[in-house]
């Protein structure tokens, strides 16, 4: 069940929804999509055997009351869960969408039959407060459907110009100063371009200035720490050569983050409570299209990302220097990452789990088994 008409827009839909569906469907389940409504029509009620619910949705709805009438007709009702709500700093956009929807999520986690998540640290978070089964159902990457969202091998133009970049969303500012300096700094010693691919849907610039516009006449004075650490990490860029890249749609991504060419993919992330219940979906796109990641050395890099850096100057410096100046060093530390990737965090990859899941108990133990048998 979607949580709204234009889901679609959304990377958490494209990385919880469609990456999923993909998955199933290559295993031969019939999957839909649907965007919730104050009803559900009977017709899909009958059709499907198991329903899951994610995120928060509109106010107007009543999703729990929806999860009991599903329930009542003899559905398995899931809840995906991929962020930890109950930590979501303030100055990160969801705030307060967190803070008002709390009543609801946390009723449809009391409802549901069980939760999926893409982190070890929700996941026994989840199943220690509430007291529910939870599965591990990892994110994952198209690697060979044919569809428009399919993450090809970039070009590797030898051009001469080494790429370092980032990709990510509006909430990563904060991040980000965790190497902005450090970019700088390198930049004035090593001759490469630094890509941004995200962050907002403008020109950096023009979003700087509204940023600007925005603190000088205090119009939104609750994203204050938001504008706040967009304009300094700005600040930190100043002489850098730089290209900018706004958000495309979800499923334009890949084909996007394939042309930005990287040839190190950064992955900053401060320690906190919140960010250690993400998934590592950054480090899988960036294998997926063959880019070598440099990631913090923090949860949930720590547990899957081969190289990574402390959240210090010295040791980011150090490491993304490596990267820079040592072709051999990057492209062995590359080869090694995309293998995994593509055999642990493709759709093919993922999709056993996301059955097992969303199956019954007795379901999983026999799929279990099977696949154990396979194994052997």
């Amino acid at each position: 069940m979607m949580d709204s008409l234009v889901a679609y827009q959304s990377g958490i839909w494209f990385h919880r929804n469609e990456m999923p569906s993909l998955a199933l469907e290559k295993r031969g389940h019939a999957v839909k999509q649907v965007a919730i409504g104050k009803t559900v029509p009977d017709e899909f009620y009958d059709w499907c055997d198991v329903v899951v619910f994610g995120r928060a949705y509109n106010q107007t709805y009543d999703p729990v009351n929806l999860m009991k009438e599903f329930k009542k007709r003899g559905k398995r009702v899931i809840y995906d869960l991929d962020d930890d709500y109950w930590n979501v700093p303030k100055d990160n956009p969801s705030f307060l969408v967190a803070s008002a929807f709390k009543d609801q999520y946390e009723g449809m986690i009391r409802e549901c039959d069980a939760i999926i998540t893409p982190s070890k640290v929700l996941a026994k978070k989840i199943s220690k407060h509430f007291k529910k089964k939870v599965f591990i159902c990892h994110n994952g990457v198209d690697l060979d459907s044919g569809r428009m969202y399919q993450y090809l091998e970039r070009p590797h133009n030898d051009d001469g110009v080494l790429k370092v970049g980032y990709m990510g969303a509006a909430s990563h500012w904060k991040d980000l100063q965790l190497i902005g300096k450090v970019v700088a700094d390198l930049s004035k010693k090593y001759d490469f371009l630094f890509v941004i691919y995200g962050m907002v849907g403008e020109q950096l610039e023009s979003a700087v200035y509204h940023a600007n516009k925005m603190l000088q006449f205090n119009l939104q004075p609750e994203k204050t720490p938001y504008y706040m650490q967009l304009i300094e990490f700005y600040k930190q860029l100043q002489g850098v050569k730089m290209w900018h890249i706004p958000f495309m749609p979800p499923e334009l991504s890949p084909k996007t983050l394939s042309n930005a060419d990287f040839d190190i993919g950064l992955a900053p992330l401060e320690d906190n409570k919140f960010n250690s219940g993400k998934s590592c979906v950054k480090y899988y796109e960036y294998g997926a299209v063959g880019t070598v990641t440099l990631s913090s050395d923090v949860l949930p890099y720590k547990d899957e990302v081969t190289y990574r850096a402390k959240n210090t100057y010295k040791d980011w410096y150090n490491k993304l220097e490596k990267l820079i100046v040592n072709k051999e060093f990057r492209e062995k530390e590359l080869k090694k990452q995309q293998e995994w990737v593509k055999k642990n965090r493709s759709t093919e990859a993922i999709g056993l789990t996301w059955e097992l899941a969303l199956q019954n108990q007795k379901g999983m133990k026999v799929m279990q088994q099977e696949d154990d048998k396979k194994k052997k």
